[in-house]
């Protein structure tokens, strides 16, 4: 093997372990600008500085880019392209967005495509720009991964490598923290209605006897404070069920456990807080990606049915 050989073999190394470093960046919850500065940053290193990297993110109109990160450019620079509109002559970046596929710009002062921000990026020392978009995994553009350069040339089969490898990782890490970002919202306004139809949302894993609470009605139904945390099966049965109430609580339980039907229990509780009888009423079903790995875990609502 040559040297240029074990170079290249070390060189992409270091840009996997940029990769995996990123990727368990996002898994920890970071935020999305921390994860692709990282990114950048990993192809920056190995490129010894022949270049400057930016990600720009596609707005979900899919008309305008915003800033994702981009370390090593002036934050002046940075702030004065945030929001442009993509087109079919919008510098690299703008234009790759449009067209979705790469723009090699190898002379910013005399490319027609940056016309008019060709005085921008000389003012800050830039002269040719790499474009690429990364894409979601239905073919979308999600952003595009720029290499800048201090003088008129095009990108190397080393930054080809680059390119291919930081961008990929891009597209995943920005598609998962959207996708997180919508189930959030989602779950956010499902709470929103649960509050307003008077509905608990609560989730039981039966072995274990551990509940947990999506939202703070059930707090209201059973009257305790939040303070002492969602209440188990157990301290249900021994506090709140009524005694002629039991039996068909665990017939229900069973049910569900034997035959994976629907749970569904109605029946009386007193209230903590007022001491008065109250009908609740649970609705719930079986999850069945839990129940894949032996886990008996109910999904449901409750409801106070006075």
């Amino acid at each position: 093997m040559s040297y240029r050989d074990g170079a290249s073999d070390a060189r992409s190394s270091l840009l996997l372990a940029g990769q995996n470093q990123a990727l368990q960046l996002a898994l920890s919850g970071a935020a999305l600008e921390e994860v692709l500065a990282l990114l950048v940053q990993t192809a920056e290193t190995q490129s010894d500085g022949a270049f400057l990297g930016s990600i720009l993110l596609l707005d979900e109109e899919g008309k305008h880019l915003r800033h994702g990160a981009a370390p090593s450019l002036p934050a002046e620079y940075n702030e004065a392209i945030d929001g442009i509109a993509i087109g079919p002559s919008v510098g690299s970046c703008g234009t790759a967005a449009h067209f979705g596929h790469a723009i090699v710009v190898t002379d910013i002062e005399r490319d027609p495509l940056w016309a008019g921000f060709k005085d921008l990026a000389l003012a800050h020392g830039l002269r040719a720009c790499w474009s690429t978009p990364f894409l979601s995994k239905e073919g979308t553009v999600l952003g595009t991964l720029a290499l800048y350069y201090r003088e008129p040339r095009g990108p190397s089969e080393n930054d080809r490598e680059t390119v291919r490898l930081i961008g990929g990782t891009a597209g995943l890490v920005v598609e998962n923290a959207r996708l997180h970002a919508q189930l959030q919202d989602l779950n956010h306004r499902a709470r929103l209605a649960a509050d307003a139809g008077g509905l608990g949302f609560f989730t039981w894993e039966i072995g274990s006897d551990a509940v947990s609470w999506q939202n703070d009605r059930p707090y209201a139904i059973f009257g305790i404070a939040p303070s002492e945390g969602p209440i188990d099966a157990k301290r249900f049965v021994s506090e709140f069920l009524h005694p002629d109430d039991q039996q068909a609580f665990a017939d229900a339980v069973t049910q569900v456990l034997e035959n994976g039907s629907r749970f569904h229990f109605l029946g009386r509780i007193r209230q903590q807080s007022t001491g008065d009888i109250r009908r609740v009423e649970f609705t719930g079903q079986l999850d069945e990606a839990a129940r894949e790995r032996g886990i008996a875990r109910v999904v449901g609502i409750v409801a106070d049915r006075t």
